[in-house]
């Protein structure tokens, strides 16, 4: 069995990915909420957002690469 860190990570970070819209806080829901804090719903909002497609993006190129680079290998080697 190969040892594949690439395959790995690019798994967290699709795992990571799915975790983002999991806690996905929708705008409509808190607009009356006073935002005291530091951070307003809407910025929360683009934030989850924003890391979902992140993570997604870099895990898909990651497995994509990573795929065309065994079968590139796999058929070095038959050769």
């Amino acid at each position: 069995m190969k040892n594949n860190n690439l395959a790995m990570i690019a798994t967290i970070s699709l795992a990571l990915g799915i975790a983002s819209m999991v806690g996905y806080i929708d705008p409509a829901v808190c607009a009356g909420s006073p935002s005291d804090g530091f951070i307003t719903c809407a910025e929360a909002a683009s934030q989850h957002l924003w890391g979902f497609v992140g993570f997604s993006a870099f895990a898909l190129v990651t497995l994509v690469v990573g795929t065309i680079r065994a079968r590139i290998r796999a058929r070095r080697d038959a050769s």
